[in-house]
């Protein structure tokens, strides 16, 4: 007889093979990640797609139907970063199409660049994942960590910096993916916020930078 929580880590671990991989080669071809649901894919995406959803539904059965808190941190986590959030577009969603020129002009006076905020997304993102591994991650507000300048302007360097945003947020996925339910309560590290409501925190500062991020779309246009 196999034990249900074995099963249950090995679905995971094979979900979260599968989003990544199918988020690379959804990006390969030039596709959004999150728009997967709404175009007609290759038959190879189409077959890693089914591949995780079949996953997915695996492990809906094996929780009897019902998500555990750190499934539904997980989900809302991927939707203010992916897409299908309730409230609008997702920071991924809110950065496509931009290029590299509209990423580091700035339309509002004193506002940041959109390319700023998606540094600035990023080093939270890590710092929330160091956190949960142990390393109190101190970062000074409006310090040059807190927004990291941007150097060097060109469209490969955005792309760059896309794809470091894309890779710290797997990372931060997998580390909450390791987090055991009964930590949830506890602070994440001694004298700062439980891992409860640092984690709902990386989400709520997701979608307001990605609100910023769509309204400098806006302006730029």
């Amino acid at each position: 007889m196999t034990d249900p929580k074995n099963d249950a880590n090995e679905l995971h671990r094979r979900l979260r093979t599968l989003d990544a991989e199918f988020e690379r080669q959804m990006r390969a071809r030039g596709f959004d990640p999150a728009q997967a649901e709404n175009i007609a894919l290759p038959s190879t995406l189409a077959t890693l797609y089914a591949e995780r959803e079949t996953t997915k539904a695996q492990l809906e059965e094996l929780a009897g139907g019902t998500m555990t808190e750190i499934e539904r941190i997980l989900d809302q986590l991927k939707r203010a970063y992916e897409g299908n959030a309730w409230h609008g577009p997702s920071v991924r969603e809110a950065l496509e199409g931009v290029t590299a020129e509209q990423a580091h002009t700035r339309p509002l006076q004193n506002a940041h660049t959109i390319w700023e905020l998606a540094h600035h997304i990023a080093v939270w993102e890590n710092a929330v994942r160091r956190r949960l591994e142990g390393d109190r991650a101190q970062i000074a507000l409006a310090s040059s960590e807190d927004w990291p300048p941007i150097s060097d302007q060109s469209e490969a360097a955005w792309e760059q910096s896309k794809a470091a945003l894309d890779r710290g947020h797997r990372e931060l996925r997998d580390a909450i993916a390791r987090v055991p339910e009964s930590r949830l309560d506890e602070p994440i590290l001694e004298g700062m916020s439980t891992v409860y409501v640092t984690l709902h925190g990386i989400i709520q500062h997701n979608l307001y930078h990605a609100g910023q991020i769509s309204m400098l779309k806006k302006a730029l246009n």
